[in-house]
Formats: structure tokens, C-alpha cells, sequence
């Protein structure tokens, strides 16, 4: 397992295109494998508030986001090259940094309100961790102990006494993990994987308590293919997906309704890797178009509607440092659109169509630092250390 940036990677995932695994987000050689209101202020438009807390707003990499209105977002990562975990919090102006009594990182994030959000990953000992946010303070939540273990990916919430939560065994031939959260505790929920191979699941979504997606890969031994998963309110199925000839891997799933869903990942190629999208209609999954990437793939995805989404991730181009990948759905076509930092975005959450944000983090290496752009209705600008606009990190 290759491992980057610490130990683990912005999402943990595996791709075993030819024996490699890539657990981290962004491998130069190998290249990646791997939420909802109105209008907020731009942050351009807001000076002078400087996050408090023991690391800058940044931390050393951010994995995910997730947001509630124009005033309220969540953001959880790794504050430095140990495991200690970093959560910070937008509030209409600036964002701060929010303690947290776990140590680990957190891979995924939810919130339903300004007094419910929660958080997943996993702890030193590669347990999962979660944790709850009751409006005053972040606080541990105990998970089944027949998980033994596991790292959770992701976290989705349909309401408070209904949440899931996905990820995969912290072994070599683990399978994937799907937890539920029925308002009082956690339990484990049957995954139907295919028996004999190792399988996780990388992203959630919940459209109702009857439609929920998970996506992830399989390794079938000789490549990895896309896992999809879906809950119809009785059981968890396996979904199929479009066949691909070199394998791929399924980072992030977003949905809007019954019939519009979007997945998006790192599908391997001859010549390398490249972006993976894939929708669903109602009906199926079908492959759509992605604008060409030079040894990278996408890990994050969100929707507003189903002329609206948003896909995150990076490229690599030979002998140059990694770029940011940021695409768009018009209701037509995917399109790059210009993403101003350096590194690798693992996760993007959409308020508004003038309001979204992307978070990742800025280089493969120990001098990375967390990354988070804006976008406010015209174009992506960085938010700087303080957790106000400014400078993206160098390059």
C-alpha cells in the first residue's frame, strides 16, 4: 500500500490497476485513485478576522466539507504530519478552527444543522472514529465493536435519527463497511459485496430515507472496477455500472433525486489514469464525458440540481507539480473550469449557484498545507491561512 502525506491519504482508497495501490489522493508516479441554502458574502469581501486555535485555519490537509447555509460550513482534515485532527467551521465571515477531543482525521463530513453536523474517519489505532457536533462541542460516539479495524470515507444524513456512514476493514482483504445511526446508537448494516474479494466504499448520499447511494471499488484480483451500492429503505443492493476495460475506482457519489445521481473517480487507462463520471437516470448508470486529464482522476462531487454539479480533484502533468481540477455540469456537458491553487481538492460542497466550496490540500509532500477555494457566482478564489481571502498556497 502506498502510503502519502503522513500515513493516509486525503480519501483512502485503493486502486489495483497493475498490483499498485494508491491509499492516498495524490501519488505523482501513479496519479489519484481516492451538501445545500442561499447566497453567502463572499469571502474577498470580508478583511481583518483571524482564525484562532493552536494550528493555522489551513492545517496540513484538508479531506472534506460540508455545508449548511450561507453561514455555517464544516471542514475536516489532519492539522500536521501526526494524527491529530483538525476541524474548522465558516460562519458568514471568516473560518475558525473548532477543537475536536479525538485524535485522527476525519474523511468525511455532514451537517444537517447549526446544532447537528457529524464527523468520520479513523484514529491511530485504525479504529473508526466518529464524531458528533450537538451544537456546542464535538463529541466522540461509540461504534459497533464488531467492525473491529476500519476507516471510514463518508458520512451522509438524512435526518437526525437517520444518518449513514461508509468506509471499508483496515486489512488487505477487507470488505466494505456501511454503519447506520438510528437517533441512539450505531450499527453495523449489511453490505452485499461480492464474496472472495476485497471491497470498500469511498462516498455516500442520501436523497430520502428510502434512496441512498454508496460507491466504492471491488478488486476482482486481477484489477479493481467500480463499486455501486444502493439503499431502497429495506436493504442494501448492488447497482451495475458501466464496464470498463482497464478497471476503475468510484471516489464520490452526489444525488438530487430518484432520477439523477452522479458519481465520479479515477478510471485507468494505457496510458495512465484519467476522470471517471458516471449518472444515473432513474434507470441505470451510464458513462459521460470528462474533460481530458493528464495522469489524475476526480474524488469529490456535489449537485444543486440537474443542471448544476460540481466534481473536484487534480491532475499530474509529467515533471510539473500537481494542478487542481475543478469540472461543471451546465445540464449539457462537464467543463474545466479554472481552479487557482495548486495540489489536489478531495471534496467540494454547493450551496448555491453562488455559492460552493472546494478543500484539499496544496502538495504530495511534508510541506503541504490545506487548501480551500470559493466560488462566488463568477469564479474560484483561495482562502488564506487566517481563514479569510487571500493567497493560494506557492507553488
Amino acid at each position: 500500500m502506498t502510503a502519502l502525506l503522513g500515513g493516509r491519504g486525503i480519501r483512502q482508497w485503493r486502486w489495483r490497476g497493475a498490483v499498485a495501490v494508491c491509499a492516498a489522493a495524490m501519488v505523482a508516479s501513479c496519479g489519484v485513485a481516492g451538501a445545500n441554502g442561499g447566497p453567502a458574502r463572499s469571502p474577498a469581501a470580508v478583511a481583518g478576522s483571524i482564525a484562532r486555535g493552536a494550528e493555522p485555519v489551513l492545517g496540513f490537509r484538508l479531506n472534506a466539507v460540508a455545508a449548511v447555509s450561507a453561514d455555517d460550513a464544516w471542514a475536516g482534515g489532519l492539522s500536521h504530519l501526526g494524527i491529530a485532527l483538525h476541524v474548522i467551521r465558516w460562519d458568514g465571515h471568516a473560518w475558525r478552527q473548532v477543537p475536536a477531543p479525538s485524535d485522527g482525521d476525519f474523511y468525511g463530513v455532514a451537517a444537517l444543522s447549526a446544532a447537528d453536523a457529524w464527523g468520520v474517519g479513523y484514529g491511530p489505532s485504525n479504529e473508526a472514529l466518529i464524531e458528533h457536533w450537538n451544537g456546542t462541542a464535538w463529541r466522540p460516539v461509540a461504534t459497533p465493536s464488531a467492525v473491529g479495524p476500519a476507516n471510514l470515507h463518508a458520512v451522509a444524513a438524512v435526518s437526525p435519527s437517520d444518518v449513514w456512514a461508509v468506509g471499508g476493514a483496515a486489512t488487505p482483504t477487507g470488505q466494505a463497511v456501511i454503519l447506520h445511526w438510528n437517533g441512539t446508537t450505531w450499527t453495523r448494516a449489511s453490505s452485499r459485496t461480492p464474496p472472495g474479494v476485497s471491497s470498500e466504499l469511498n462516498g455516500v448520499a442520501a436523497v430520502s430515507a428510502t434512496s441512498v447511494w454508496a460507491v466504492g471499488d471491488t478488486n476482482t484480483r486481477t484489477h479493481t472496477i467500480p463499486l455501486v451500492q444502493y439503499w431502497n429503505g429495506t436493504a442494501w443492493r448492488q447497482v451495475p455500472t458501466p464496464a470498463l476495460r482497464f478497471g476503475g475506482v468510484l471516489t464520490g457519489v452526489a444525488a438530487t433525486s430518484a432520477t439523477n445521481a452522479w458519481a465520479v473517480g479515477v478510471r485507468t487507462q494505457t496510458q495512465g489514469t484519467g476522470g471517471l463520471i458516471e449518472h444515473w437516470n432513474g434507470a441505470a448508470w451510464t458513462l459521460v464525458r470528462s474533460p481530458a486529464l493528464t495522469k489524475g482522476g476526480l474524488a469529490g462531487v456535489t449537485a444543486l440540481s440537474g443542471n448544476s454539479a460540481w466534481a473536484v480533484g487534480g491532475s499530474f502533468p509529467s515533471s510539473q507539480a500537481p494542478v487542481t481540477v475543478i469540472e461543471r455540469w451546465n445540464g449539457t456537458s462537464w467543463a474545466r473550469v479554472p481552479s487557482p491553487a495548486p495540489g489536489f481538492l478531495a471534496g467540494v460542497a454547493a450551496i448555491s449557484a453562488r455559492n460552493a466550496w472546494a478543500v484539499g490540500v496544496s502538495a504530495p509532500n511534508s510541506n503541504a498545507t490545506g487548501i480551500i477555494e470559493h466560488w462566488d457566482g463568477q469564479s474560484w478564489t483561495c482562502i488564506s491561512a487566517t481563514g479569510t481571502a487571500g493567497p493560494c498556497p506557492p507553488r
